[in-house]
């Protein structure tokens, strides 16, 4: 049996369209980690950065807590007016945000390019309303 690593988080900042890229990898579970990703989540919210991408493509196990953590970032971003996008989401993983009815709340992007392409037009977006 694999035995997975503790979640690694990589931190990508796109200030031109306030969009934060998160690339985790390893186990999304109930560890110290993982709250420590939801925390940064809510900072970046708090000081603008209204548009979180997680690309998941390194995730290799997600349990009950893990899929509270994304619930948790899904709704401190969504209640900040801004939007939860997911990349590079494995099979295993989408079928338990299927189940647990998570995944019709995200927005899926074929790339993290195309997440900031689309945080950015909804931040002009905004600006011209």
């Amino acid at each position: 049996m694999a035995r997975w690593k503790n979640l690694e988080i990589e931190r990508v900042e796109h200030p031109d369209a306030k969009a934060v890229v998160f690339r985790l990898a390893g186990k999304l579970v109930g560890t110290k980690e993982c709250y420590e990703f939801l925390e940064m989540v809510r900072d970046d919210v708090h000081v603008g950065n209204f548009h979180i991408i997680l690309n998941l493509e390194n995730i290799g196990r997600v349990s009950s807590p893990g899929i509270g953590i994304i619930a948790a970032t899904y709704t401190s971003v969504t209640n900040a007016g801004g939007t939860l996008s997911v990349v590079s989401v494995p099979k295993a993983v989408r079928t338990l945000l299927e189940l647990v009815c998570l995944w019709g709340m995200l927005v899926e992007h074929e790339s993290e390019e195309a997440g900031v392409t689309a945080a950015a037009q909804l931040k002009a977006d905004n600006k011209d309303a």
